[in-house]
């Protein structure tokens, strides 16, 4: 990925891990990737960004292709671009019931932002408070406060996947709660909900 990243039409083939350039056998570069348990972040990051215009922190890319690497493991074999982005939904996009936003609201005074969210199920929602310096902070501060936990966020990368106001775009959230890891990603409009 990086070398084709710095490489420029005409220049000398010279890709790791592609000894003969693909235009010499009549293909092209993107028929002849594949993902397997030997694939490193960029091989992963590279499917996602050309067959779903989805773009990866790097700490994101880490994390994610040590699980494409586990499933190409256990079924053994290469793994598709199908499965890859099935792995990335599930993983990091697909919300269980108990954690689906319905509802929030966030208020900025000179003191920071309030904010009020209401997540689970229609029926019996629950309604979490906080406040923070900025909006990521007093949802953090309302989870703590509901749950009983320490949460840390430890990176949190935002970008559109288009261009426009309309395009949608990626949020991805790596926190630690009470000294557990937990990575999730959110693809909308509004990537604030």
């Amino acid at each position: 990925r990086k070398c084709l990243a710095r490489r420029t039409e005409g220049e000398s083939w010279h890709v790791a891990y592609l000894p003969i350039d693909p235009h010499d056998l009549g293909r092209r570069y993107e028929e002849v990737v594949r993902i397997n348990s030997q694939s490193g972040k960029g091989g992963v990051a590279y499917v996602l960004e050309r067959d779903y215009n989805i773009s990866l922190p790097r700490w994101l890319q880490i994390e994610f292709s040590k699980l494409v690497q586990r499933e190409a493991e256990t079924n053994g074999g290469e793994i598709d671009s199908l499965t890859i982005h099935r792995l990335f939904e599930d993983r990091y996009l697909k919300v269980a019931q108990a954690w689906e936003l319905r509802s929030y609201d966030l208020h900025r005074d000179d003191e920071g932002v309030n904010a009020v969210v209401s997540i689970g199920a229609e029926s019996d929602p629950i309604i979490l408070k906080g406040h923070g310096l900025g909006a990521v902070e007093a949802v953090s501060a309302a989870l703590e406060a509901e749950y009983g936990v320490t949460l840390a966020v430890e990176a949190y990368d935002e970008f559109a996947l288009g261009e426009g106001t309309n395009a949608n775009a990626l949020a991805c959230i790596r926190v630690t709660v009470d000294g557990h890891h937990c990575s999730a990603a959110a693809l909308a409009e509004d990537t604030t909900s």
